[in-house]
Order: structure tokens, then C-alpha cells, then sequence
């Protein structure tokens, strides 16, 4: 149950980062990256949630297979892997936040 809940928000990741990578998803209070850098202006909102679409694309793919792997871990290991796969998906989504955290808005041309 739990692989399977795992592996579900992993693909439920996958598919929210798409329109972000695709540059799909205008500037707004909701969905994206939503830093100080990112709404300086609407190139910067595009370039600073398509980067983070991939970064979310790949937490989500890390996320899904982490669940898969659950799947085949005996009954006796679930609990260990309960937790380890809750640390994993935890460090694949911060790691990346924390890096969005220091983006600067690109320079403006005078």
C-alpha cells in the first residue's frame, strides 16, 4: 500500500512539472516557483519555473522509482523502507529548493 502511494505522488510530481518545463504556466500565486527572483519579471517567471520544472521532473522520477523498489521489499524490511523512502522523497524535493533560493533575476538591459 504504502509502494504504491509513493510511487503514485512520484508520477502525480511528474505530471505538475510538464506545463512548468514547457513554460505553460504564467505568472500567478499558486503553481510554480514563486521566489522574489522569479516574479522580477515575466522572462525571469518562464526561465526560473522551467528550470524548476526539470528539478521537480526529476524528484518526481526519483520519487516513482523509490516507490517501485517497494514493491519488492519483504514484509520484514517495510518499515525500514517506509522511512527511507520518506527521507528520499523529503531530499529530493528540498535539495532543489534550496538552490531556487539563491537565483537572482537576470539583469535588465539599459
Amino acid at each position: 500500500m504504502i509502494a504504491a502511494a509513493i510511487s503514485g505522488s512520484g508520477l502525480l510530481i511528474v505530471l505538475l512539472a510538464i506545463p512548468m518545463i514547457l513554460r505553460r504556466v504564467p505568472p500567478n500565486s499558486l503553481y510554480g516557483v514563486r521566489t522574489k527572483a522569479s516574479f522580477a519579471s515575466d522572462s525571469d517567471w518562464y526561465r526560473i519555473n522551467a528550470i524548476g520544472g526539470r528539478y521537480l521532473a526529476v524528484a518526481g522520477i526519483v520519487i516513482f522509482l523509490v516507490g517501485m523498489a517497494g514493491f519488492f521489499v519483504p514484509v520484514s524490511a517495510r518499515d525500514s523502507y517506509s522511512i527511507s523512502a520518506g527521507v528520499i522523497a523529503w531530499l529530493s524535493v528540498v535539495l532543489p529548493c534550496l538552490y531556487f533560493c539563491s537565483l537572482k533575476p537576470t539583469a535588465s538591459p539599459k
